[in-house]
């Protein structure tokens, strides 16, 4: 008789990101003054640094994308809770990425072939459910079917995900 395999599913509510979006400024105000600097026209200059700087605003406004949250499951399913209150269910894809600082979840909704990306900076979480995060997604895409592990230790260094997250080899 097969053995069912329980199922955990957690939900993660993400918080806005103010590294990411510090990081954005930084970079459109940097661009801006190289522009501002460039040895052309100054009304050309002028509107290239302000074209820096209106691209900048729109990066910070969207940066938290319309991904409210997620339920993860793992079984590799997940659900997109998006910012206007509805449900995506879909499946996780290769191309997931779980790293001390910042997770990447690479899923493609049901009924859809394209893969979506969701980026979770170390600050949209709490240090624990980033822990939890990663865990999950390191379990969910390990490819292991006997049961939940003692631990998440097994299932994190069964299978890379990503060329980015290769498990630490081994000191000999």
């Amino acid at each position: 008789m097969a053995r069912m395999r329980r199922v955990v599913s957690r939900r993660f509510d993400f918080a806005r990101s103010v590294r990411a979006r510090a990081a954005i400024a930084a970079l459109h105000v940097a661009t801006a003054a190289l522009v501002a600097c460039l040895p052309i026209d100054p009304a050309q200059a002028l509107f290239g640094a302000w074209l820096a700087l209106a691209c900048g605003a729109r990066a910070a406004r969207d940066i938290d994308g319309t991904i409210a949250g997620l339920i993860v499951r793992s079984d590799g399913t997940i659900v997109a809770l998006g910012t206007d209150g509805r449900a995506r269910p879909g499946r996780l894809v290769a191309g997931s990425v779980a790293l001390a600082g910042y997770a990447a979840v690479a899923w493609c909704a049901d009924g859809e072939r394209r893969a979506r990306l969701i980026r979770v900076p170390a600050d949209r979480l709490a240090p624990d459910a980033l822990r939890e995060l990663r865990v999950l997604l390191r379990y969910a895409t390990s490819g292991e079917e006997a049961g939940l592990p003692d631990s998440h230790a097994p299932a994190s260094i069964s299978a890379p995900l990503s060329a980015l997250a290769r498990p630490r080899s081994r000191c000999t």
